[in-house]
């Protein structure tokens, strides 16, 4: 609630990431024969998020409706084109994505007029061609088909040239029509044809059906078409059969003609002459001849019609979708028929005035409209979007901060230190110096091929990767610096500077300082320089080693980063007006400081005393190693008691029992500080902010309650009126409630309070990922690599095949995509909310740039 209402707009610039710009709401006075010009300055210009003067008005009452639904029709024209482009073979690499840049100039060349009736007139040439095109295929289709039947027809009457005069001797149908004996049987018997084609998968029902219609009484010779055809009437390629049906009388032959339809049969004319069926088949392939020339040039007409067309589509629809929405955006203006101008009203950058004068000036100018554009500034206390100019090697981290919630307006922005910590933290959890070299080798190809693939319409696969191509190659980079300290390439140590370890000679009782070989190494005490000494990999206490060296080192990060975090809420209340900021510095950010130092700034504290310090010269023949986390615990349960203590040194005491104990003066007097401190913290956090806030909520109701008795004494005085200028603003804000305000408070002490030891540990994951990235890559490397050297050459040769792909999908994809989750999950969670809001909105001007990316993406 006081962090919602305290955020005041100041005009400093103290970076374009650390806070959101300066925004100011500006009014347009726009000339009618100036808007389109004005609107299109505009668009390029990309600056200003208009504000629709007409909520209440239809969509389709709008005042350019009509241009709308023009560009309608014509985006339905160009999507017709497309299609008919993408259907011709060869052409459909032509398409290319959508450039923005390439777009907005080439499209400057054609007016929106000429291209309308350039469209209208392509359409109409291209359905004629279409409709052409069905025809002459169709045409083709059927003299292929009466090719085929006329062919068979010939083979089969020259077989039987009995039946080319339509006579069959004495071979009748047992039954006459009308089911009496056939007296005609054993007379010569003059029949009628029919020739066509059939569907081969239909040609068992086809026959079955006509003998059962005509009772027997016709004879059926079929043959198949070698190869598929081409369906005059659905264009698919199907196997057929020729038929030839010999019939009598003509109530046999219109049956039969009505079961052909209905099985899509197609009967095709065919002569009763052998010498015309010759001729009409001569007559056929020359046909065949003339109109495959004229089906070769009509597609080649076609294609150079879409040829055409291709090479200026993307360009014609990035036109018609900068004219589209310039005419949506004019809708959004108020129509002043009195002065015949239009209104717009919206949000800008204050650093981007000038610019937008200059963009009006020039639209004056291009329209040649005798009354300039006016711009005003108008105050308000809305409260602006939020905007964030970006470049694209911050923008994948603006969006990955954006993803949990856009910031509120002049907040400080979480992306400004995440552009280290995220990589950073991704690099803790993905160490390895062999892993990260392939992610930046995939990463740097993404880059130097950058122009190329921004041209290129990639899937969502690719497109996500590519987007955030400076944050892989950043997390590249810190995965295999911290790779080079844990030294692990591809889970072998690497022996750069040489160990600082080395074998003592072999055990020897006399010798006090030799130890067993194989068990201990010995020191020569000079640090390696860098990273992890070599030697520890392979110890048979590595395990113990590497997991307390990176559990420490994981609170140290998460404690550093959540103080960063509570820093930056300091950052918000040193940028909110009086009394909030005070109010909370003294009770938010100071006692959450105060706590989380008290007892984890403590823990790290005692992580690094304890790195620090060599308890073999610093307390020989004194205490163990001490435990940190026993120590944590042991000083809420007793404060006065310290198991292990290494701060200010130790004594040797004796407790009730008479036990030898160690006890620590100094440290036991700072743990109890601490802890009340600690605790003091939690009611300061707690009690005092609700009250101060009701308070000042009395105090402004008192102030109020004079200024409306003063007005009132004004109204019964005129003479002595003045005007206010608009002081009704700003004074009337959300009914202030006591309740939920402590309610709310108390969640949020409770909140902190509790997530400051659950976001703690939540950053053991760091380690937890480390050792997992750790381990697997040994593993894959000893039992498969290591195992396989003892065999054949082939042996060895597949053994790293499988290394190479186990690694590849499990360490560098699987892995990769772990740890940016747990990566985003720690900034996201335990980092931001200790100071983000997250409840603002997105800036989102009237751009070019923004209406065509959104029309490619989608």
């Amino acid at each position: 609630f006081a962090k919602r209402a305290a955020y005041h707009t100041q005009t400093t610039n103290m970076g374009t990431l650390w806070r959101s710009q300066p925004m100011q709401l500006i009014q347009l006075f726009v000339q009618i024969e100036a808007a389109h010009d004005t609107v299109d300055e505009l668009g390029q210009l990309g600056l200003v998020e208009f504000r629709d003067q007409n909520p209440e008005v239809n969509a389709f009452q709008r005042n350019f409706v009509n241009e709308v639904k023009r560009c309608d029709e014509m985006e339905r024209r160009l999507r017709f084109f497309e299609e008919q482009v993408r259907k011709e073979k060869g052409l459909s690499n032509i398409l290319r994505g959508i450039s923005v840049e390439g777009a907005a100039s080439s499209s400057s060349g054609i007016s929106i007029d000429e291209l309308e009736g350039r469209c209208e007139d392509l359409e109409k040439e291209l359905i004629q061609l279409n409709n052409n095109q069905l025809m002459l295929d169709r045409n083709y289709n059927e003299l292929i088909e009466l090719q085929h039947v006329l062919s068979a027809d010939n083979h089969f009457f020259n077989e039987n040239p009995a039946a080319a005069q339509g006579n069959f001797g004495n071979r009748g149908a047992l039954l006459a029509e009308g089911g009496q004996p056939d007296v005609t049987a054993g007379k010569s018997v003059k029949l009628g044809f029919l020739s066509g084609v059939v569907v081969r998968n239909k040609v068992p029902s086809f026959e079955r059906v006509l003998w059962r219609a005509t009772r027997g009484n016709l004879y059926m010779k079929q043959s198949d078409i070698e190869g598929q055809i081409k369906d005059p009437n659905t264009g698919e390629y199907q196997e057929k059969n020729v038929f030839i049906i010999f019939f009598s009388g003509e109530r046999s032959q219109a049956k039969i003609k009505k079961i052909c339809e209905s099985f899509g049969a197609t009967v095709y004319p065919c002569p009763e002459n052998s010498n015309d069926r010759q001729k009409f088949l001569s007559e056929v392939t020359v046909r065949l001849q003339d109109l495959e020339v004229v089906l070769a040039r009509s597609l080649e007409h076609r294609k150079q019609v879409l040829s055409g067309v291709a090479m200026y589509l993307q360009t014609w629809k990035a036109k018609v979708m900068k004219e589209k929405s310039i005419y949506h955006t004019m809708n959004l203006f108020n129509y002043d028929i009195g002065r015949k101008c239009l209104i717009a009203e919206g949000w800008c950058p204050q650093t981007a005035t000038e610019d937008i004068q200059l963009a009006l000036r020039r639209a004056t100018q291009r329209s040649r409209a005798l009354v300039p554009s006016i711009l005003s500034i108008i105050p308000t206390d809305e409260v602006p979007p939020t905007y964030f100019e970006t470049n694209k090697y911050t923008k994948a981290f603006q969006e990955i901060v954006n993803a949990y919630g856009m910031a509120h307006y002049r907040e400080v922005n979480p992306a400004a230190i995440s552009l280290i910590t995220f990589p950073f933290l991704f690099g803790v959890m993905f160490a390895d110096v062999g892993h990260g070299i392939f992610l930046l080798i995939f990463s740097l190809f993404m880059i130097l091929k950058e122009k190329q693939l921004m041209a290129t319409k990639l899937n969502e696969i690719v497109q996500m990767p590519f987007g955030g191509r400076y944050v892989l190659f950043l997390m590249s980079l810190y995965a295999i610096y911290i790779g080079f300290i844990y030294n692990e390439l591809f889970s072998v140590s690497m022996d750069i500077f040489g160990s600082s370890y080395y074998n003592p000679p072999e055990y020897n009782a006399s010798c006090a300082d030799c130890v067993p070989s194989g068990t201990f190494m010995n020191w020569t005490g000079k640090p390696y320089p860098f990273g992890v000494d070599p030697a520890w990999k392979g110890a048979p206490n590595e395990l113990d080693y590497y997991n307390s060296f990176k559990m420490k080192l994981s609170i140290l990060l998460g404690v550093t980063q959540m103080s960063i975090g509570i820093f930056f809420s300091l950052a918000n209340y040193m940028h909110e007006r009086q009394p909030m900021k005070w109010i909370n510095i003294i009770f938010q950010f100071i006692p959450q400081i105060v706590f989380l130092w008290s007892i984890f700034g403590y823990m790290c504290v005692l992580i690094i005393v304890k790195w620090c310090t060599d308890y073999r010269v610093a307390n020989p023949g004194g205490p163990a190693v001490p435990y940190i986390l026993p120590m944590i615990i042991q000083m809420f349960l007793s404060p006065k008691s310290a198991p292990y203590p290494f701060i200010g040194g130790y004594e040797i005491d004796k407790d009730s029992s008479g036990n030898v104990i160690m006890t620590g003066p100094t440290q036991h007097k700072i743990q109890v500080v601490l802890v009340i401190v600690a605790l003091l913290m939690v009611p300061t956090m707690l009690l005092p902010k609700p009250f101060l806030l009701k308070h000042f909520n009395n105090k402004r109701k008192h102030h109020q309650l004079i200024e409306a008795q003063n007005s009132d004494e004004e109204v019964a005085h005129p003479a002595g009126q003045h005007s206010h200028g608009g002081g009704g603003h700003g004074g009337h804000g959300e009914e202030f409630d006591f309740t939920e305000v402590f309610i709310h408070q108390i969640i949020h002490t409770i909140e902190f309070v509790l997530g400051a030891i659950s976001n703690t540990a939540s950053y053991l994951r760091l380690w937890a990922l480390s050792l997992a990235h750790s381990e697997l890559s040994t593993v894959f490397w000893n039992r498969i690599v290591i195992a396989s050297l003892g065999g054949a050459w082939w042996q060895v040769f597949i053994a790293f095949a499988v290394w190479a792909g186990a690694s590849f999908a499990v360490l560098l994809i699987m892995e990769t995509l772990s740890a940016f989750l747990h990566a985003l999950r720690l900034h996201w969670v335990e980092f931001q909310n200790k100071f983000y809001i997250g409840d603002g909105r997105r800036f989102l001007p009237f751009s070019y740039e923004r209406v065509l990316n959104e029309e490619e993406s989608d």
